[in-house]
């Protein structure tokens, strides 16, 4: 039985309330609630600290999206969205290392992509915005959430989408060569 997505509570980081506006349209689409909205990424972790993984009230953030063109921590660069991925997933002071994250943005390549992977996105949402598109990625994290892993560069979901059983082809990791 499919997650009721009506159920979820978002943090939305958009710097634009014109874009705000379109996310909220679209959430509403799809019966989902109206997310938490804050312009940056300072205001994304004082959200996030105020509403923890493991409270008491089950009061907590179920998934963050956020555009990958924010300001960066300094104010600088266009690349805040992965800066607040990486550091939600990498700082031993975060609130939710676990938290599921769409980073939203209109320029996608595979640089780009694999910078959002290796920053620890659970997936990517490109710009503008579809129902059909946001749908997909919010069922995507909640219905099929993928493992973590923690390697000495990394902390986040498992890059692989799937695990096959029947394939045999080269193993790149330690642990997946001592099993065969």
């Amino acid at each position: 039985m499919p997650y009721d997505l009506s159920r979820l509570d978002l943090l939305l980081v958009e710097a634009d309330s014109s874009m705000q506006a379109t996310w909220r349209s679209l959430f509403g689409s799809l019966g989902i609630r109206p997310p938490t909205c804050v312009p940056g990424i300072a205001q994304a972790w004082a959200a996030l600290a105020d509403r923890p993984a493991e409270t008491s009230t089950g009061n907590k953030i179920d998934a963050l999206i956020c555009r990958w063109e924010l300001p960066g921590p300094d104010g600088d660069g266009g690349d805040g969205g992965i800066a607040l991925a990486r550091r939600i997933r990498q700082d031993p002071a975060s609130p939710n290392p676990f938290l599921p994250i769409i980073v939203a943005t209109s320029t996608v390549t595979r640089e780009r992509v694999r910078a959002a992977l290796d920053a620890g996105v659970n997936e990517i949402l490109v710009l503008p915005p579809s129902a059909k598109a946001l749908e997909a990625r919010l069922r995507e994290i909640i219905e099929r959430p993928r493992k973590f892993v923690r390697g000495e560069n990394y902390f986040g979901p498992d890059r692989r989408r799937q695990v096959r059983g029947d394939y045999a082809g080269p193993f790149r990791r330690g642990d997946d060569k001592r099993k065969r």
